[in-house]
């Protein structure tokens, strides 16, 4: 059995702002390890602790706990405090004080410590002067009650050292707010929420006609908020021992009422000595001492220490989702957390998401890995996606999945599809070594997996050949690509009486081809172009992919006659280019975007400062050199990530530095540089080729024979053993320009 015990300490309710204390709830979660005696003992040896050390202080337990109504015991207290710090690690630990045993019966049980406190923000999501005043975080006591919820949650259901609680023992604090009575704003808000007078019992305080006393947690309240857990997580089958919600006792000795309270004590006892001995000047420092005190009071790496703060928000539904066994949303999060701009991201990071990576890779179900790699394949595919999560996803799986493929304990199928993703991941992020290795194995498990799926894997094949400049290997095995996909094709047309029908598959496949010929600078590309156009829907994602290698190619070219005609297609029927920015920005957003925003933007960028330049002036040339403002004012600015901004923000630093603009070129080629976290090879030499044209056009000679030395030393790193230098460099087109 579970018993938790819960304190606070701080302002909830906003009522000393300018008050720089630390407001959080902690307390201890003791786990009898099914000896449920033991349990009982415990209330015991907590209660001979407390007597000892009040002793020791010269005073009584429990009323050296606590300073009375009267204040006349503080002397008592102070020194009961400072015996609990000096001796409630041993206790915690070995169950002992002063190295002596406390009862006759051993503990078998062990002690976590728990905390949750708030940070300056909050969570955003229960912050707003429109959101309804039942869960408003600042309106009465609703932040109190949010995070009471939030810790009897994690600490039960979502317990990521306790994972299969079945049973548990609730001791909970009743709470009081004391509010003057001049306060009658504040007043009302509990009245408009129906918050009741407090009750008092026998000593009512001698100010009862200047405050107002508020009950604010009781047992209707931790009722209601465990039962609706209990529905919403299915647990039905949980056994509540029992719920016992009492104001805490500091009166004279009463045996039945101390040790029915024995926990609530020691919870007390362990938010006044974390909090009197903290560090630091942020909720962010706090939280780190006090998860290091926590430790070095219980000798525990399984304390649970959190913050009330958005970080926190993600790695709930990341650790939720992986209950749940949805591996790919668990890992989606986890990334997402890592972007956070939370100051409390930096300690999910150390403590939390790693261990949800860990429980992932040893304890994840086999039909929940197969689903979650499937709806990893699915990701690599989408529209808008961001590509170092990808690769972030694929570097957290990948152990698990070879582990599991050799013990023979995965779908060759759904490994197929790990590796496939894998290798788009690769491709996308320039890691060509890592995407190789992908595809053998992807041609490893291909008998598991339909003709049509491997067909598009192989070109991804052709994709990375030519990442690593080796087009004419590219090209071999894109027309190879095409004729078997044109087979598959008039296979299938017979097969449906409908030999003229267009073929996704082998619209690809041209596809791929054109792109092949145009790195080779073959005319052939604008063929297999245009002709692959045919076989897809004009509304499809595969029609506007291919309509923008056209567009690549056109410009390619120098050709701006036939930019302009199919630019009008893939822009929504605009010629005006202005027209052309607000489209694109518009319609490459959603759930069914037209086309990836940044894929489109690029395009379009390159058009205009190759073939139009004449036309960058206004508001258009305005938004430009302002690229970042721009995206946010269309609600855009997570497009902002990975291949290809880093030639994107070439662009820009070209057209700004050829508009006067010097500091902002400057600007936008450090972007350039550093967009890509952690890319490989390839990234780094289209990064250093940038640079090597941003000298060409600043005249920098020495800054332009180092870029072009690093650009042809990353590529050797990629693979592009058997180029010369000059060939290298030369080879640095179409889309890599």
């Amino acid at each position: 059995m579970i018993t938790i015990a819960l304190d606070e300490n701080g302002d909830f309710e906003g009522l000393n702002r300018d008050s720089d204390e630390a407001t959080f709830l902690a307390g201890l979660l003791y786990d009898d390890n099914g000896d449920e005696m033991d349990t009982e003992n415990e209330r015991e040896r907590i209660i001979a602790y407390y007597q000892h050390v009040c002793a020791k202080a010269g005073g009584y337990f429990p009323s050296s706990l606590h300073i009375n109504h009267a204040g006349n015991n503080g002397g008592y207290v102070a020194k009961t405090k400072e015996e609990v710090g000096a001796s409630l690690g041993e206790f915690l630990c070995n169950g002992t004080y002063q190295k002596k045993a406390l009862t006759r019966f051993p503990r078998r049980g062990k002690y976590m410590l728990f905390m949750q406190i708030k940070s300056n923000q909050g969570k955003h999501s229960l912050q707003g002067k429109d959101l309804c005043k039942l869960v408003k975080d600042d309106f009465a006591s609703n932040l109190y009650m949010h995070m009471a919820e939030d810790v009897v949650s994690r600490l039960i259901f979502h317990n990521p050292h306790r994972p299969d609680i079945r049973k548990v023992h609730f001791d909970l604090p009743t709470r009081m707010v004391v509010l003057d009575n001049t306060q009658r704003e504040k007043i009302e808000e509990y009245r408009q929420l129906g918050y009741k007078d407090y009750k008092f019992g026998e000593e009512e305080p001698s100010e009862g006609n200047k405050k107002t006393y508020l009950q604010i947690a009781n047992d209707n309240n931790y009722r209601a908020a465990i039962s609706r857990e209990i529905l919403a997580e299915g647990r039905t089958d949980i056994e509540v021992d029992r719920m016992s919600v009492n104001s805490i006792y500091y009166g004279p000795a009463n045996d039945k009422k101390t040790k029915r309270m024995a926990f609530l004590y020691m919870a007390d006892s362990i938010c006044s000595l974390l909090n009197r001995n903290r560090t630091g000047n942020s909720p962010v420092d706090w939280l780190d001492c006090f998860a290091e005190r926590a430790h070095d009071l219980n000798g525990s790496s399984q304390n649970l220490f959190f913050a009330y703060d958005d970080v926190d928000v993600l790695f709930d539904q990341a650790w939720r989702a992986y209950e749940h066994g949805d591996y790919f949303t668990a890992l989606r999060l986890s990334f997402e957390a890592k972007k956070s701009p939370s100051k409390f991201a930096a300690f999910y990071q150390k403590y939390w998401f790693p261990l949800l990576e860990d429980a992932l890779r040893r304890h994840a179900e086999r039909d929940a890995l197969v689903s979650s790699l499937t709806r990893f394949q699915q990701y690599s595919y989408s529209e808008n996606l961001q590509q170092d999560c990808l690769i972030y996803i694929f570097e957290k799986l990948r152990d698990t999945v070879e582990t599991r493929l050799a013990e023979d304990r995965l779908d060759k199928a759904a490994a197929f599809e790990f590796y496939d993703a894998g290798f788009s991941a690769c491709n996308h992020t320039g890691h060509s070594e890592i995407a190789g290795k992908c595809f053998e194995k992807c041609k490893e498990l291909a008998s598991a997996v339909d003709i049509e799926m491997y067909l598009r894997t192989l070109n991804k094949y052709s994709v990375w050949r030519n990442d690593v400049l080796d087009f004419e290997a590219a090209k071999e095995a894109a027309e190879i690509i095409v004729i078997y996909a044109d087979e598959l094709r008039q296979m299938r047309g017979k097969l449906f009486h409908n030999e003229a029908a267009g073929s996704v598959t082998y619209g690809r496949a041209l596809s791929q081809c054109g792109q092949a010929y145009a790195f080779l600078k073959d005319t052939q590309a604008e063929e297999s172009f245009v002709e692959a156009l045919g076989h897809f829907d004009k509304s499809s994602a595969d029609y506007f992919i291919t309509l923008s290698y056209l567009l690549h190619y056109y410009i390619e070219q120098g050709d701006a006659a036939k930019y302009d005609k199919y630019a009008v297609i893939y822009f929504g029927g605009q010629n005006d280019v202005q027209k052309q920015f607000d489209f694109l920005m518009k319609v490459g957003q959603g759930d069914k975007p037209r086309f990836t925003l940044k894929f489109a933007f690029f395009v379009f960028l390159k058009g205009l400062c190759k073939l139009h330049r004449d036309k960058i002036k206004g508001s258009l040339r305005t938004d430009l050199l302002e690229i970042e403002k721009t995206f946010r004012r269309y609600h855009a600015e997570n497009q902002i990530n990975g291949h290809p901004w880093e030639i994107i923000y070439k662009y820009l630093a070209i057209l700004a530095y050829q508009q006067g603009k010097k500091e902002t070129a400057a600007d936008y080629m450090k972007k350039s540089a550093a967009i890509i976290q952690n890319g490989g090879p390839i990234i780094d030499a289209i990064v250093a080729n940038g640079q090597r044209e941003f000298a060409m056009l600043s005249r920098d000679q020495e800054a332009q024979d180092q870029a072009q030395q690093n650009v042809i030393e990353s590529f050797r790193a990629a693979g592009s053993s058997m180029l010369e230098d000059e060939e290298i460099v030369e080879r640095l087109c179409y889309m890599y320009d």
